[in-house]
């Protein structure tokens, strides 16, 4: 009779776990960050984590002018050793594009707040794209302790800084024509490692005299039969 009823009362908790309309949303809202549009990061409230990373107060905004035009795609999370150091990151994808009429532009930017345990101890970002004429792709960001991380092509960069726990973070993508040229961009990248601790040399004393210890214990035993 009780195994009868724990599995009605789990049958039904199931039910309402796989109704929800809050999960039903965003699969992302279940706290580890997965490819989503945009919107559903941007939702009031959302946090993801990728590894000990967390995101949060994401939002992202379009400005157009000319031929140019942008197309939000989705954000997807990514693991990524970079400089011996391991990233943990969001890329964004997206569709930016200026067309070929003089003074025309497509921007994006991206505004977020990033925390981590242990605590961050440097940033990452990079974009695609490429551009002709006199088209230019750029890439700027600044971060609320101060630092900031610069493109003026298609690439990469990185910064390392004092370990911070936490940081609100200002992304802007430029893509400009020119006079006779064009930029095309689609997915920027932005990661962060963490501090982690090196064990101190009292530590590593006591952890070497633990593994002579059951060196030794294990010969004794092997002994004794």
């Amino acid at each position: 009779m009780n195994k009868l009823l724990l599995t009605a009362v789990a049958l039904g908790i199931g039910g309402l776990i796989w109704g929800s309309p809050l999960l039903g949303t965003s699969s992302a809202w279940a706290g580890a960050c997965v490819t989503d549009p945009v919107g559903d990061y941007e939702a009031s409230g959302f946090s993801c984590n990728v590894g000990p990373v967390t995101f949060s107060d994401i939002s992202v905004t379009t400005i157009t002018s000319g031929s140019g035009t942008v197309t939000l795609g989705d954000f997807s999370p990514f693991t990524s050793v970079i400089g011996g150091s391991t990233e943990y990151g969001l890329a964004l994808s997206y569709s930016a594009n200026t067309g070929t009429t003089a003074g025309s532009a497509a921007d994006v930017s991206w505004i977020y707040n990033v925390a981590g345990t242990p605590n961050l101890d440097d940033a990452y970002m990079s974009f695609t794209g490429t551009t002709t004429g006199t088209g230019t792709a750029a890439l700027s960001e600044t971060l609320s302790n101060g630092v900031t991380l610069s493109l003026t092509s298609p690439g990469s960069t990185s910064a390392t800084f004092t370990p911070v726990d936490s940081l609100s973070v200002i992304k802007d993508q430029n893509d400009f024509s020119g006079s006779w040229g064009s930029a095309e961009t689609s997915i920027l990248e932005n990661a962060f490692s963490t501090d982690v601790p090196v064990p101190e040399p009292a530590s590593m004393t006591l952890l070497g005299t633990a593994l002579l210890g059951l060196g030794w214990l294990g010969r004794r035993r092997g002994k004794q039969v």
